[in-house]
């Protein structure tokens, strides 16, 4: 009985062991059937399924049904792929390795791929399993980072002298680059039969087709260059018609977006036309990537004028005249004109007098050079590129571009960015001289003592011009009291017996044309105060900027008094008193530097204590 009872046990042991076994076989040296989870549909345990990683990279958040990753069309299979931007940082590095399967159909396995730009770094292996000998290596040799990047690319393999063997598939990505440095990819799959196969071939040089380079398209005879202004691009087929890639991924028709857009929400682009070229389109492109583009080859023309139009192009974006022989950069024109947060990403329109070059073969060339490491706003935005301008064009133009933003009636909410726009226009240097009324120069605001006040005297610093002529006729035309009252005549004893801010406003008139601007009068009754302290005249009356020279000054006045009651997206409130206060952010004062003003003297009264609000890390206030 007790050897009965020994060999039952030993028997039981010896079942339980050859089922371990076998489970444990299945699991690290048995061969499933087909590929596990080759599409990579299994999400439901928020896992990998069918696949192991190892290391870093392949984290399984990378697995998304996102119709697009980075501005790409994903021709995805079925509802889910692994994106590698998604699933790690691209300097991480990792393998994710399939289950192993029995290769069967005719050998044949067909998948998706994108990115992996380095196809020495990144890329596919299929493996026989005991020997571990690679039969086939696949990289995504077509990624270019111009025209092909982050899509899926269908790519078949050839393993058919395989057939019957058990494999495994190995992903690689060892690149700890930025460029590309990640893959993408889905749907593995083992081909039944050749028709599958051919099915895979055609698709593959489809998208070859649609998503590769385009035959470009130039004559350089003509004097002009075809979309200029991005009006006439192929959005749904990825075409920038009328532009060449020549480096990079930082501008392609990904970029190409309604003028119509808001960046920061509420910030007008003040475009032409329907569509511009915006290097971050509100952060859909990554700031570090770079690149270049070029119009078609020309033959300058006209009086060899060029304009464009340019917002950002912060820190080594520019754009260029080239000659069309040589590729020399003949004329390099960057946003010297950018301001954050006045200017930046706003379109400003530019002249380039080429005409030593009338005659010649040239292109233009596009920019965005800044990776990051040159600092913020590493993108460049460009529109309406018009070329073989003669100088009558060029002064009609201008007027054009200067009254439409004079008679522009939309501003952010947030920063008051025309008024900053009308003085770009009214003080650009322009290559024929402007045909407009313009005043050249600003009265100044005053700080008096309450009485009466002769306002016509304070305009002796304020001079206009139109064109080359100057004019003369300027003269006070109202004045505003603190309480709204407008006063029309007897402007050479104006009763500001009331203390307060009054504005006074002075017209230049030529032939019929009238321009308008205004400076302010701080009316004192005593001298025991800071005229001015709560900037309730919405500018720097009775403050003098210290430093530095490059506040930005509009229509006369320093800039940096905003009304604004919150700020940014976060939308917290500045806690300000009264309607108006000084904000650093907005005096074109880059945030790095120092800048300071001074009040009026005043005479110290009262306690003795002196009272002020303050917002920033580097906020102080001194007393002498």
């Amino acid at each position: 009985m007790k050897n009965k009872l020994q060999k039952l046990l030993a028997l039981a042991l010896a079942l339980t062991m050859v089922l371990a076994l076998a489970a444990c076989g299945e699991k690290a040296g048995g061969a499933a059937e087909d590929i596990v989870n080759g599409d990579f549909e299994d999400v439901s345990s928020g896992k990998w399924v069918g696949w192991t990683r190892d290391d870093a990279a392949f984290n399984f958040r990378g697995v998304i049904s996102d119709e697009k990753v980075n501005g790409a069309p994903m021709e995805k299979s079925g509802e889910y792929y692994f994106a590698g931007s998604k699933g790690g940082n691209p300097v991480m590095k990792g393998t994710l390795t399939s289950d192993v399967f029995k290769l069967g159909g005719n050998g044949f396995i067909t998948f998706k791929i994108g990115a992996g730009k380095d196809p020495e770094k990144c890329y596919v292996e299929f493996i026989e399993s005991g020997s571990d000998k690679v039969l086939a290596k696949v990289g995504n040799t077509d990624c270019d980072g111009m025209y092909i990047k982050d899509h899926l690319l269908t790519k078949v393999v050839d393993l058919s002298g395989s057939v019957g063997k058990s494999i495994y598939i190995k992903i690689t990505d060892n690149d700890d680059g930025s460029d590309y440095a990640y893959l993408n990819f889905d749907a593995f799959k083992v081909c039944q039969d050749d028709a599958e196969v051919a099915a895979a071939e055609a698709e593959y040089q489809a998208q070859i087709d649609k998503y590769g380079e385009k035959p470009f398209i130039e004559d350089e005879t003509a004097t002009t260059i075809a979309n200029g202004g991005f009006e006439e691009c192929d959005l749904e087929n990825g075409v920038l018609t009328g532009w060449k890639l020549l480096d990079g991924s930082a501008l392609t028709v990904a970029n190409v977006v309604p003028t119509s857009q808001y960046y920061w929400d509420d910030r007008s682009v003040y475009g032409d036309g329907a569509y511009y070229l915006d290097g971050s389109n509100n952060g859909a492109t990554a700031e570090n990537l770079t690149g270049a583009i070029r119009s078609q080859k020309f033959t300058l023309g006209g009086d060899g004028y060029i304009t464009f139009m340019m917002g950002c192009g912060n820190g080594g974006s520019y754009v260029a005249l080239c000659d069309g022989s040589t590729d020399e950069e003949l004329i390099k024109v960057e946003n010297t004109y950018f301001s954050d947060p006045a200017l930046a990403l706003t379109l400003l329109r530019m002249y380039m007098d080429a005409s030593e070059y009338i005659g010649r073969v040239v292109y233009l060339k596009v920019v965005d050079a800044n990776d990051g490491s040159n600092g913020g706003f590493a993108f460049i935005c460009v529109d309406d590129f018009r070329v073989s301008l003669t100088a009558d064009e060029v002064a009609e133009l201008e007027v054009e571009q200067l009254e439409k933003i004079q008679n522009e009636t939309y501003t952010s909410a947030s920063y008051d960015d025309l008024t900053t726009l009308r003085n770009y226009y009214s003080n650009y240097p322009y290559p024929v001289p402007l045909k407009s009324l313009t005043f050249t120069a600003y009265a100044k605001n005053q700080v008096v003592d309450c009485g009466a006040v002769d306002v016509t005297g304070y305009l002796s610093d304020a001079a206009a011009s139109f064109g080359s002529d100057a004019v003369t006729d300027i003269a006070v035309s109202k004045v505003t009291g603190p309480d709204g009252t407008e006063i029309t005549s007897g402007f050479d004893a104006v009763d500001m017996t009331a203390p307060g801010a009054y504005t006074v406003t002075y017209a230049a008139s030529y032939e019929g044309k009238t321009a308008e601007s205004a400076f302010t009068v701080i009316a004192m009754a005593d001298h025991n105060s800071v005229a001015n302290g709560g900037f309730e005249s919405g500018n720097l009356a009775g403050w003098t900027v210290v430093a530095p020279d490059t506040w930005s000054v509009v229509e006369g006045q320093p800039a940096g008094v905003i009304s604004a009651d919150k700020w940014w997206g976060e939308e917290l409130p500045y806690n300000q008193a009264g309607s108006w206060h000084l904000d650093g952010w907005n005096n074109g004062i880059a945030e790095p530097e120092g800048w300071s003003v001074r009040s009026t003297n005043f005479t110290l009264a009262g306690s003795g204590f002196i009272s002020v609000r303050m917002g920033g890390a580097a906020a102080a206030v001194h007393v002498y």
